[in-house]
């Protein structure tokens, strides 16, 4: 229990990374069992959108003069662009709840094993809509500039958390999340600041030499091939779930955030209770 006392933020980060340090192994064979091979799958489903034809079809004046250049893009994505939003979902969704199932195992004392997590399939498609439906609001919110992005992102911040860890609704884990953070909206602004400026130069020292090695791959003749773009792509996405580990950093610091900012929303009700 000694990790999961409330704590101010750089003690929030010391006790993130000290259980890292002491169960990340664990966690990241788990992690590499499950949701690696999703977020492999999404990218080389990806791969076969017509990225560079779509971007040219948004820049084109037919989409600018009406409906017909929607038409064309989706005409162009084919059937192909549902499968990769949902495999987006999918795989986020297993990444996070293998994250947080994790450390809510770790602070049950109870352990977590391979041969349990097809026992959350049921969790992760209930959490697969609330990620959907956060991402809805933040995408929604940034139609009205950065600022009100940035409040929302903040409130609910923790929402993953709550319905995972503290076993809310989907709709119950936004409110709270949106509660926990009432007076702590600026420690957890600043703890996401930190969080997103970590994972910015991790994935950077990440794809730094993954862009040498693309580089180096163009200029080898056979791999204009099938197989050399088989080989490309798989390179590529192995780079992708690299990058991806970031979440159970982000995930983690957060989860340690919300035992946090639960244990001081408890306190203030129990003193408003009181008085």
């Amino acid at each position: 229990m000694h990790y999961y006392q409330v704590r101010d933020i750089a003690d929030t980060l010391k006790d993130s990374f000290n259980y890292l340090g002491a169960h990340g192994k664990h966690l990241l064979g788990i992690w590499g069992l499950f949701a690696a091979p999703l977020i492999l799958l999404h990218h080389f489903l990806l791969s076969k959108l017509p990225l560079e034809e779509i971007m040219q079809q948004f820049e084109s004046e037919e989409l600018l003069l009406g409906l017909g250049g929607l038409d064309a893009i989706d005409s162009m994505m084919g059937p192909m662009y549902p499968l990769v939003i949902i495999s987006a979902i999918l795989s986020q969704a297993t990444s996070i709840v293998i994250v947080l199932e994790h450390i809510k195992c770790t602070k049950d004392a109870i352990p977590m094993n391979p041969e349990d997590i097809p026992s959350l399939f049921p969790k992760i498609l209930g959490f697969s809509v609330l990620y959907f439906s956060v991402t809805i609001i933040l995408g929604l919110s940034m139609l009205f500039f950065f600022f009100p992005f940035l409040f929302m992102g903040t409130k609910l911040a923790v929402s993953f958390q709550s319905y995972i860890i503290g076993e809310k609704s989907l709709v119950e884990s936004l409110v709270h999340s949106w509660n926990i953070t009432t007076y702590q909206a600026w420690p957890t602004f600043g703890l996401l600041i930190i969080l997103l400026l970590l994972i910015v130069m991790i994935s950077s020292l990440i794809q730094i030499p993954a862009e040498f090695i693309r580089i180096g791959l163009e200029k080898v003749s056979w791999m204009t091939s099938d197989v050399g773009e088989f080989i490309s792509t798989l390179v590529s996405g192995l780079f992708n779930v690299l990058t991806a580990l970031t979440t159970i950093v982000f995930q983690t610091v957060l989860s340690f955030h919300f035992f946090n900012l639960s244990a001081r929303y408890s306190s203030d009700i129990s003193t408003t209770n009181t008085h």
